[in-house]
């Protein structure tokens, strides 16, 4: 006898069978969700850098989210406190929860932010930060762990960063990838973006052969002395990679040497009220004994912050003010071995100015700094320049001017206007053998920096690291252990002129001297040498007209079907940049720059000034002001 009817058996078995089919179920549905994760390996790094097609990226968030990221930003209280010297200031931006399709690629929980500076935020099309690794600690794309999505709210023509990477990549300058998407977010479509390769041990390891070095970012600052803590680091050991900046910082400021006109010195100074003096005053012959006399160090402070260089004798606020904008000087100064100083060292001319100077050795022009190429009684100068400390001009090659006996330094100071709240010139003569080019060379690759600085030039990257010191990486090699400098941000290129200069057209075209380094090596004549040369290595290898102008046929095919309308009104009529005037940049920029340096490299740039910040009283009295 069976132990049980056969209707329990056929209960039992129905039981079995329901269990066994939840459990393939249950099965499944594992397979199925480790099949999903699973297909993020589908999507290779080089898969996310297509140069013949757009990307295709499905962004689904909560719309409060999306709201969030929208309308945060950034603003000049916040960005440039006084603090910002010291520590770099974190951004608003806060990461919310989402989901992101890169091609049919799922990945179902991602970090969504805003990013950007002030030039590119917007409310409607915001650039985007993706953390792939935002949930899932271990969710990346081959060592990638963030995307970055730029809105080229800046470039109108959507080329710039496409096509400038590529240029600096070609020429072997380590410089991001670039790709173009459409970008959907909650099933709106906000149109073309460029994908852009972020700066992290990928990119490292790709370019330089290794990841453990130490990289930093820079936004709006620079190697002053009292900012080495104003690089946000991103990677690497920063103890090690901060004291490198240090150092970087003592080699731009340089030594003292053997003085011969003393910052201290007696001489005689005019507020020019007419032109009676204009052809003469500079030369050493000259009667300037109705000239007032006083202590080297002249001009003017409204507030505070040059009163401590101006000697009482030559505070000229009541005599420049609101009323003129040149200021005269003249100091004589003895030579007694005028054989030793032609032989022994650099002659160098430092000095503090605000705005602009011109200075004459026994009546020859040996520096010109922000000044107009016709002076006269009524000039300013061509753009503002804070006076951090003395700017060195090497004017060896004026010694031969020198005579034994009574000599003279004579310098014409310049005010941007006579509405200026202040204005300064403070002048020393030396003898200087310190070798800027040595000591930067030992911690700033040279090789790699002159051909970034070139194409930064040839490309008109008026707000990168050598024209505003903004948007750059620069990495400590463990390899060189030397810093290697990366370009970022590049959405306001092709432009012959910055659109953040108050010099306009008189801005030189073929190279960008506010970042310091650049500007240090620049007043060097060895090294404007050596920077003509890379720029005609890179005009003769890299820069082919023809193709370059079929690149942008080739991208405006390839981008225009996925434009929204004002993407595609903006690529034909966009201004400051569309299409046709990246075309016209193209086409011109060769002959530009090489009939500006065909007879060796223009001089005569304004030195940078200190970084923008807003003292700690500013924000106090701004903040009045609002209540």
């Amino acid at each position: 006898m069976l132990p049980f009817s056969l209707t329990k058996l056929e209960t039992l078995l129905g039981i079995i069978t329901k269990l066994t089919l939840m459990s393939i179920l249950i099965f499944l549905i594992v397979i199925s969700a480790n099949a999903q994760f699973e297909t993020h390996h589908q999507i290779t790094l080089d898969d996310l850098f297509p140069t013949d097609r757009l990307l295709d990226i499905q962004i689904s968030l909560a719309n409060q989210d999306w709201d969030t990221i929208r309308f945060q930003q950034r603003n000049i209280e916040t960005e440039f406190q006084e603090r910002r010297k010291f520590e770099p200031i974190a951004p608003p931006y806060t990461y919310v929860e989402g989901r992101i399709t890169i091609d049919g690629v799922v990945f179902p929980q991602v970090g969504i932010r805003k990013k950007g500076f002030i030039g590119s935020q917007d409310s409607t099309r915001p650039s985007l930060k993706i953390k792939l690794n935002y949930v899932n600690t271990k969710e990346q794309i081959d060592g990638l762990t963030s995307l970055t999505l730029n809105n080229n709210k800046q470039d109108h023509s959507l080329m710039s960063q496409f096509m400038s990477y590529a240029l600096f990549n070609a020429a072997d300058s380590p410089a991001p990838r670039c790709a173009y998407a459409k970008v959907t977010v909650n099933s709106r479509y906000l149109g073309v973006y460029c994908h852009v390769e972020t700066v992290r041990r990928p990119f490292l390891k790709r370019k330089f052969g290794n990841d453990q070095g130490v990289l930093y970012e820079g936004t709006v600052v620079d190697f002053f002395p009292g900012w080495s803590g104003s690089f946000e680091n991103k990677l690497g050991q920063d103890d090690i990679g901060r004291q490198k900046i240090k150092q970087l910082i003592r080699a731009i400021q340089g030594e003292d040497g053997e003085v011969i006109l003393s910052s201290k010195a007696i001489g005689r100074a005019w507020v020019s009220t007419d032109g009676r003096y204009d052809q003469r005053w500079q030369k050493l012959d000259f009667d300037d004994s109705n000239w007032r006399q006083g202590q080297n160090g002249a001009g003017y402070e409204q507030n505070s912050g040059y009163q401590d260089w101006i000697s009482p004798e030559f505070d000229f606020q009541t005599e420049m003010y609101n009323q003129t904008n040149s200021l005269y000087l003249r100091f004589l100064f003895d030579i007694d071995n005028l054989p030793q100083i032609a032989s022994q060292g650099k002659l160098v001319l430092k000095l503090k100015y605000d705005d602009g100077a011109v200075a004459y050795l026994n009546g020859h022009p040996v520096a010109s700094l922000n000044a107009p190429p016709n002076l006269n009684w009524t000039s300013k100068a061509t753009a503002s320049h804070e006076a951090m400390g003395f700017e060195w001009v090497d004017i060896s090659a004026h010694k031969d001017k020198l005579r034994p006996g009574k000599n003279l330094l004579a310098v014409q100071g310049l005010n941007t206007g006579s509405g200026s709240s202040d204005m300064l010139i403070v002048a020393q003569l030396e003898l200087n053998n310190y070798d800027y080019r040595q000591a930067i060379s030992e911690l700033v690759d040279l090789d790699s920096f002159y051909t970034f600085w070139a194409i930064e030039g040839l490309l008109g990257f008026w707000d990168g690291y050598s024209a505003n010191r903004n948007n750059f990486f620069f990495y400590l090699n463990p390899e060189t252990n030397k810093f290697h400098f990366i370009p970022w941000g590049a959405d306001c290129l092709f432009e012959k002129f910055s659109r953040l200069g108050e010099r306009g057209e008189q801005d030189l075209l073929s190279v960008k001297t506010q970042g310091l380094i650049a500007h240090q090596l620049y007043q060097i004549e060895s090294c404007r040498q050596r920077y003509a040369q890379t720029m005609q290595h890179i005009l003769d290898n890299y820069w082919d007209e023809d193709k370059l102008l079929a690149e942008t046929e080739r991208l405006k095919k390839l981008i225009e079907p996925h434009l929204t309308q004002g993407q595609k009104w903006n690529l034909k009529f966009g201004n400051p940049t569309n299409l046709n005037k990246i075309k016209d940049f193209i086409r011109h920029r060769r002959s530009e720059v090489v009939t500006e340096i065909v007879d060796g490299m223009p001089t005569g740039t304004g030195g940078p000034q200190e970084p923008p910040f807003i003292k700690a009283e500013g924000m106090k009295k701004r903040s009045k002001e609002r209540e």
